[in-house]
């Protein structure tokens, strides 16, 4: 009798680790997991919602997605699982309702088939404040059609409002890739916050499939793209023939390297090719780093200078076939003009500006970059030596530097590029003042006259 009741009592004593273990809390906790990936802080009702959902221990049993906004609950998202079977779960999907603007609450509300919580059941409940807006930028052009020659520059002005504006560019579409350009607040221009204006270039193109347009983005994610009339046109495009020499890679090629601390290839050849590629690949990459911030307002006045008493010896986007021993070995688009005087001749600013950049440059050699505002630089190749320093503000036809042969120049002259936010750009554009007028301060002109009738 008495063994039957300790017998009893154990069963009872286990049975009741067994419930504490199996239906409660205390061993298995609530394991529901809510990431909330989209939204954040800002909703848009035009975005799609996303929500990954699991749980450890237990399957799904209902999920439901609210916004309360003005004191009203909004349900934008439930689903029940009838069957005990599903541990992850992803919810997506654009809400598409009429919400009120302004502040709410977004939460998220999990329950699942665990018996751990006395048969009743998890339930996990994830909610923040968030930010609706659901109203795209409102971007208007306010410049006409732009006129452009491939390789060569153009100006684009628009109007762009939003109150969580996070982001707004030019892109050109071309090949499967789009060029990004910044778009500047030109306020010093106009008096007016909500303008912007983005200089842009054409770039060579196999398919010649260019589309131009302005993205402006909010926080919430509302996209507004509006679209930028182009007329462009191709120049002809120069060739020339290069013979690479032995001698020529041992003195310029080799020197590159030993600065650079490249290890030498295998052969002269090799050598070359690494500089004449990658190396310039890297430069092309450092400049655009380089200008990729730029003062918010014209630091220039008029046409640009060339080289005092200089002649041109190279074009731009001129193709050079590059041969070694007879034998074709590269192909490279030279990306800026090349102008020669007298041996170390002082080089005079392009125009005004701040110095950016004094530094050696690879294929450049020392190599001096000034920002002329607005996203537009001005470059200056195999130079010698500096006669200003980074940080100066420098007048037009400045003395700034002396000219020699560092870099992969094979004489002394002058390498000089317009570079757009990065993008390489045909000098010669910037050379004339008819150029400037037409392209630039009509634009500019046009642009404020648009504007005064929006703001009527």
């Amino acid at each position: 009798m008495r063994k039957g009741r300790v017998l009893f009592a154990l069963i009872i004593f286990f049975g009741l680790i067994y419930a504490v273990y199996q239906y409660t809390p205390i061993f298995k906790p609530n394991t529901i997991e809510i990431v909330v990936k989209s939204p954040k802080a800002y909703f848009s009702a035009n975005k799609t919602v996303n929500i990954a959902i699991s749980d450890k221990t237990a399957p799904i049993k209902s999920i439901k997605v609210e916004l309360i906004s003005m004191n009203t609950t909004i349900k934008l998202f439930e689903k029940q699982f009838n069957e005990p079977l599903v541990k992850q779960f992803d919810v997506n999907f654009k809400p598409n309702k009429v919400i009120p603007q302004g502040k709410a609450v977004f939460v998220v509300s999990v329950e699942d088939y665990s018996k751990s919580n006395f048969l009743n059941g998890f339930k996990k409940v994830v909610q923040f404040p968030v930010f609706v807006d659901s109203t795209p930028p409102k971007v208007i052009l306010l410049s006409g059609v732009s006129r452009i020659k491939i390789g060569g520059a153009a100006l684009a002005i628009f109007y762009v409002k939003d109150t969580n504006l996070k982001d707004v560019y030019l892109g050109v579409s071309r090949d499967g890739v789009v060029d990004r350009f910044r778009a500047y607040n030109a306020q010093t221009i106009f008096g007016n916050p909500n303008v912007y204006l983005s200089f842009f270039t054409y770039r060579l193109s196999k398919l010649k499939n260019y589309s131009t347009n302005i993205y402006a983005t909010d926080e919430a994610g509302n996209l507004t793209i509006v679209h930028v009339p182009v007329f462009y046109t191709t120049p002809k495009i120069r060739t020339s023939r290069i013979n690479i020499t032995d001698e020529f890679i041992k003195t310029k090629v080799m020197a590159i390297l030993e600065h650079e601390g490249i290890p030498k290839k295998e052969t002269l050849l090799g050598d070359f090719l690494y500089v004449n590629d990658i190396v310039r690949k890297q430069n092309y990459a450092k400049v655009k780093e380089i200008c990729s911030k730029s003062e918010s307002k014209i630091l220039w006045k008029g046409r640009f200078s060339q080289l005092f008493r200089s002649a041109v010896t190279a074009t731009f986007n001129d193709k050079r076939f590059y041969y070694y021993k007879g034998k074709l070995v590269d192909v490279k688009y030279h990306k800026g003009y090349d102008l020669a005087s007298v041996r170390n001749a002082r080089v005079n600013a392009a125009n005004s500006g701040r110095v950016v950049f004094e530094g050696y440059l690879g294929v450049y050699g020392n190599t001096m970059i000034i920002d002329h505002g607005f996203g537009v630089f001005s470059l200056y190749g195999h130079l010698q030596s500096f006669l200003v320093s980074v940080g100066s503000y420098v007048k037009k036809n400045q003395y700034v530097a002396i000219t020699d042969t560092t870099g992969l120049a094979g004489g002394d002259h002058l390498h000089f590029d317009v570079v757009v936010d990065g993008y390489y750009t045909n000098p010669v554009d910037w050379w004339d003042y008819h150029w400037i007028k037409a392209h630039i301060l009509n634009v500019i002109d046009e642009a404020k006259t648009r504007l005064s009738l929006l703001n009527q």
